[in-house]
């Protein structure tokens, strides 16, 4: 009978679809942030599984977790977890393979179109009596079909925003470490970072947090953007420079972002980008979907029943 250590955060639904799609003879054992550290401890040590919902696992109770086979997220991400202690320990670190690939690639679309047509301010501006302010009326709001649009990260999520773009016929470019067969079978091209900064009009962030991501666009790679560009990120915060964020879009450098994710969660309130017209900002919704949900937690399961039976885990993450 499996033992499952369940790190359960302010995400809820997961965990009460986790209760009812669990196989009948599993063992959860819940634990959130106000969980003692002696209960924790309890758990890591008797786990086979450890299923994370939103939450990090602290190197401390990786080193309790002797027995665990796997380490299985729900999120994309894979921050929260030290990769080297796991890998010390021997357990593999598998992320949701996908399953919110969807809801994330739409919400980046979503945060690009709302950004260029000025969605926050007209919405503000109506219900507040003003009718349509020069800003809106056509002369500096644009579309997205035709553009140049730039995918910096072409796994599942940057590769399921290339093939909706499709609709948009845009010319799609991307950025990786490896190349994308998925992301070029719907058209996009294979460029080098500084050139897809330069060409495109929108550029969209779909990489894990690690060291080679922290403060990939800095005052650098603000440079080579267009001053007509708009900078979406619906990853990571710190896989942007915020300080240097806020001076490109403060002095016209760049034309606008759709933010999602930040440096600090939940966002300080007296963060300057909150300030700014041309921001539009979310808190870090963008892969939490009522479709989503089921889908992470079945292959949750799946995943560890093929452990439990002696087979190969899917979707594992890797140190960089």
């Amino acid at each position: 009978m499996p033992e499952v250590l369940v790190f359960a955060g302010p995400a809820m639904p997961l965990l009460d679809m986790a209760n009812d799609m669990k196989p009948s003879d599993w063992n959860l054992h819940i634990r959130t942030g106000e969980s003692s550290v002696a209960a924790v401890a309890e758990a890591a040590g008797i786990a086979d599984f450890i299923l994370v919902f939103g939450h990090g696992v602290s190197d401390d109770v990786l080193r309790l977790a002797k027995k665990t086979k796997l380490i299985q997220l729900c999120s994309a991400g894979f921050d929260g977890i030290n990769l080297g202690i796991a890998g010390e320990m021997g357990i593999p670190v598998a992320n949701n393979g996908g399953a919110n690939a969807i809801p994330v690639a739409e919400f980046a679309i979503t945060l690009a179109l709302s950004t260029i047509r000025h969605l926050i301010i007209t919405v503000a501006d109506t219900r507040a009596g003003d009718w349509m302010r020069p800003e809106v009326d056509g002369r500096d709001s644009h579309e997205l079909f035709e553009a140049t649009v730039g995918i910096i990260g072409a796994g599942r999520i940057g590769s399921t925003v290339a093939g909706m773009l499709r609709g948009f016929e845009t010319t799609t470019l991307y950025t990786d470490k490896v190349r994308s067969e998925k992301a070029e079978s719907y058209g996009a091209a294979r460029v080098e970072l500084d050139e897809l900064l330069e060409r495109s009009d929108i550029v969209t962030l779909h990489t894990p947090l690690d060291n080679s991501t922290r403060g990939l666009i800095g005052e650098r790679e603000l440079r080579l953007m267009k001053n007509t560009a708009v900078l979406i990120n619906t990853c990571r915060g710190p896989v942007i420079d915020e300080k240097a964020l806020h001076k490109a879009l403060e002095g016209g450098k760049i034309w606008g972002a759709g933010l999602d994710v930040f440096e600090q969660e939940p966002v300080d309130p007296n963060n300057p980008l909150l300030k700014l017209d041309n921001v539009i900002v979310a808190p870090h919704i963008a892969g939490k979907s009522y479709e989503s949900y089921p889908r992470r937690v079945r292959f949750a399961f799946e995943n560890m029943m093929r452990v439990w039976e002696g087979g190969t885990p899917q979707s594992i993450v890797k140190p960089e």
